[in-house]
């Protein structure tokens, strides 16, 4: 009958609510074991996190936009509020690996901290430790030519410095958390060029120092042969 129906669903739905409130208690207890454990010695440790392992590239177009990581099926209802997007950026980087393993190599004389901002996000950890929130990260994206990386057919090819801010965006109890990535191409460009100076440029430098020392000295040594003339005139 429509009465013995309504009794097992409501029984069934009393049940899933059980053990949805148990696996919610057990999860809060391993999160605050794990929080005190992280606060007391400041590490943390991968394996005690597992997850989605997500390797891949996209290609991008040369204006803003985004592209973001969100858990979602088609088989399941997520909780939104048991949604949990912590992540570790093991690698992340604009433009060809090769270009960027070579601009990073010793043969290519460029300041440590140029060849950091090709991956600056590299290894870096992001922790969601309440409810409702996830992280966002904007990138600003710098073309950059580096003179000594080109291509066999001698064509100029391009590195992409990243200059990144994170922080924490909050969401509705409805809505699902997502890692979100905000790009934006920078309107100027920076080329990077190792350029000498000739022999005789150095030796005019020279000859100016020397001949600029020299009018100095020069005018201190009259000033104070007049100044003791003076004197001795009294």
């Amino acid at each position: 009958s429509a009465t013995t129906f309504a009794a097992q669903a409501a029984r069934r739905r009393m049940e899933v609510e059980g053990d949805e409130a148990k696996w919610f208690d057990e999860i809060k207890h391993k999160r605050q074991r794990h929080e005190h454990e992280e606060r007391k010695d400041g590490k943390w440790e991968e394996s005690e996190h597992p997850g989605c392992q997500i390797v891949g590239m996209l290609f991008l177009d040369r204006v803003p936009g985004n592209f973001h990581i969100q858990a979602r099926s088609n088989q399941h209802d997520l909780v939104p509020h048991m949604t949990n997007v912590s992540h570790i950026i093991h690698e992340l980087s604009i433009g060809d690996n090769k270009v960027l393993k070579t601009a990073k190599s010793s043969n290519i004389e460029l300041p440590q901290a140029v060849k950091n901002k090709f991956s600056p996000m590299n290894s870096n950890t992001y922790v969601n430790h309440d409810y409702h929130q996830a992280y966002h990260h904007y990138l600003k994206i710098i073309t950059t030519d580096i003179e000594g990386i080109k291509t066999f057919r001698g064509r100029q090819i391009k590195a992409y410095q990243i200059i990144f801010s994170s922080q924490q965006a909050l969401y509705e109890e409805d809505k699902v958390p997502e890692a979100k990535f905000i790009y934006d191409l920078a309107p100027i460009a920076v080329n990077y060029k190792k350029q000498g100076r000739h022999w005789y440029d150095y030796i005019t430098s020279l000859m100016a120092i020397i001949g600029g020392t020299f009018t100095v000295v020069g005018m201190m040594e009259s000033g104070i042969n007049a100044a003791v003339a003076k004197r001795r005139r009294r």
